[in-house]
């Protein structure tokens, strides 16, 4: 019976040169494969997006998110639940609504008014705002008040 052999290494060493078509490589940190054309293309194998189904509804404590881990070591695709995701945001997990806090830890106050639906946040051209190096407050500055008449 013939044997395939499939070459392996690491992403990086990925030859760009000399394959042949049809040729298989196995990346071993991130176990991806690749499918050569010609002596100097190769495809990776990955699920056509316009193949996959589309999710009806979140079950945030089951459902994943696909991630790159650009620091990690090995495998540098992760996954996590959907409510993990939500808490490294510091988005309340029983909330649908955007959510955002100003600073690493702290509470958590809408965006986009008091539940989503009512006031908008908007920034006028004399406006401008940033965050201080230590993460301890954001600075509204404000060039002109205008409280209009009356």
């Amino acid at each position: 019976m013939p044997t395939i052999q499939i070459k392996r290494g690491l992403k990086a060493n990925l030859p760009t040169s000399g394959m042949l078509p049809g040729e298989l490589f196995v990346t071993t940190d991130r176990g991806t494969l690749h499918v050569a054309t010609d002596a100097t293309t190769k495809l990776p194998v990955v699920p056509a997006l316009d193949d996959l189904t589309t999710l009806a509804a979140v079950d945030g404590a089951a459902d994943l998110v696909l991630m790159h881990d650009a620091d990690g070591v090995g495998q540098k695709e992760k996954k996590i639940t959907f409510d993990a995701f939500k808490t490294a945001l510091n988005i309340p997990a029983a909330s649908t609504d955007e959510k955002v806090a100003v600073v690493s830890g702290g509470t958590s106050g809408y965006l986009w008014g008091t539940n989503g639906s009512d006031g908008l946040l908007r920034m006028n051209a004399s406006m401008s705002w940033s965050k201080d190096a230590g993460n301890a407050f954001v600075t509204l500055a404000v060039g002109t008040v205008d409280c209009g008449t009356f």
